[in-house]
């Protein structure tokens, strides 16, 4: 794989609770030349999401683990905030709603577990696509 170049578009928000998860693949990522921002709960990515554009953003919605009760809330904030960034849920859990907004041509659901490198591999092909 070869490192993509440092842009604007090459800006990757993951929110994940899960820090070893979230934490890896930040370290992955900026290996391969992106500028990576974690948060670990919906108030730190909705701040993130107000000061900063991104390509990419990898989000569990399932954050406070209240999994199906308010499944399009985090996305919701990420389509307002976000609206030219492509999305990735990644998550243990799915649901109707997920299934449904996975509709979207800019949104991508994928099960947990995921390697590093697959993931990765998702967010550079996101990235590509979005230059």
């Amino acid at each position: 794989m070869t490192a993509i170049e440092t842009s604007p578009r090459s800006r990757v928000l993951l929110i994940d609770d899960d820090e070893l998860i979230a934490g890896s693949l930040r370290q992955y990522l900026a290996r391969q030349g992106c500028d990576v921002d974690v948060a670990v709960e919906h108030s730190a990515a909705t701040t993130l999401m107000r000061s900063n554009h991104y390509g990419v953003v990898v989000v569990d919605p399932y954050l406070t683990g209240a999994v199906h009760q308010d499944d399009g809330e985090m996305l919701g904030d990420i389509a307002t905030l976000q609206p030219r960034a492509s999305v990735i849920v990644v998550t243990g859990y799915g649901s109707p709603e997920l299934t449904r907004l996975a509709g979207d041509a800019k949104l991508s659901l994928l099960p947990k577990p995921q390697s590093v490198v697959a993931l990765s591999e998702l967010i550079f092909g996101a990235l590509q696509a979005t230059s």
